[in-house]
């Protein structure tokens, strides 16, 4: 194996390291409510070591034995290690589940913001072909499609409206009055939104009724549900633009343009501090100035360094 290749390996190991720690990170920040990948860790860390003290105090209290003490409390916090990721992975696991979900959601969410309506009843027509198996055509402009489900005809009508609105019955009334008009008993109501209460009672047999929550149900028997590595790259993606976000602002408070402003200022600050009773104030500033000065030197270098580590 030559020394390229083991040094293309080690590069590609730290790059899969640093993506598997940024995924963490992610969601620990969702699961400890802003808490970073480091400040748990270090947290948990003190905590075990905290307790292993205590009990190192109370082993040489009980044994009056120093030996014996630091034995035990090394095999105390060993347990108190494994105890806690056992119980811990449980719940860590269930939580990113549920980060995982919300992800999805709102890249769903996003999705169909971005979509016409006709390319709403499109994509509805998609899914509803794949999850009954039977095709459906479009219709008309009060009812979006027709299909042959269990051997009769049904009617769909697809709304597209804000997540905070709601289907009323007004809507469904409109709808199986203008299906009835045409001979369809039977109708499907899809929204990217929710009914409101009591509907699926009123119109049990004769209506089906998909919500945004019934519309995710149906992706998922489809197979058309983003996979755990598909996931993973969306929390990259939205790592990396919220990086290069931050190094955008940066590069608006440090820039090789500023440079002689602030190295300006640093020298005007210093010399005000010669002719006013605030001298140390002024000799702060000056210093504050004169290192943004320095940082503005470098900061282009290092910012083009950390773009081309997000493209990659």
């Amino acid at each position: 194996m030559s020394e390229k290749t083991i040094n293309n390996g080690f590069k590609q190991y730290l790059k899969d390291l640093k993506r598997r720690k940024n995924i963490k990170n992610y969601y620990l920040k969702k699961i400890k409510s802003g808490k970073s990948y480091n400040a748990v860790l270090i947290d948990n860390l003190i905590i075990k070591i905290l307790m292993s003290l205590l009990f190192f105090l109370f082993m040489i209290f009980k044994t009056e034995h120093l030996t014996v003490s630091i034995i035990s409390s090394i095999l105390f916090f060993s347990l108190a290690l494994y105890a806690s990721y056992y119980i811990k992975s449980n719940r860590y696991d269930k939580k990113v589940s549920e980060v995982n979900e919300d992800i999805v959601k709102k890249e769903i969410i996003k999705e169909i913001n971005y979509f016409t309506n006709y390319e709403f009843i499109q994509y509805i027509k998609e899914i509803l072909e794949k999850y009954y198996d039977v095709p459906f055509e479009r219709y008309r402009k009060d009812i979006d499609l027709i299909g042959k489900k269990q051997d009769e005809i049904w009617a769909v009508k697809c709304f597209k409206i804000p997540l905070e609105e709601r289907i009323s019955k007004k809507d469904i009334k409109d709808f199986k009055d203008r299906a009835n008009e045409i001979g369809i008993e039977r109708g499907i109501i899809v929204t990217n939104s929710y009914f409101i209460e009591e509907l699926e009672d009123e119109y049990e047999g004769v209506m089906e009724f998909v919500d945004f929550d019934k519309l995710i149900f149906m992706i998922k028997k489809i197979g058309e549900y983003p996979s755990k590595e598909e996931i993973e790259e969306i929390i990259i993606n939205k790592y990396n633009e919220n990086k290069r976000k931050i190094l955008e602002k940066r590069g608006k408070v440090f820039s090789r343009k500023k440079v002689i402003k602030y190295l300006f200022l640093s020298f005007s600050l210093y010399i005000l501090s010669k002719m006013t009773i605030y001298k140390s104030y002024y000799i702060v500033m000056s210093f504050i100035s004169l290192s943004f000065a320095i940082v503005s030197i470098f900061y282009e270098y290092f910012y083009e360094i950390i773009k081309r580590d997000i493209e990659e």
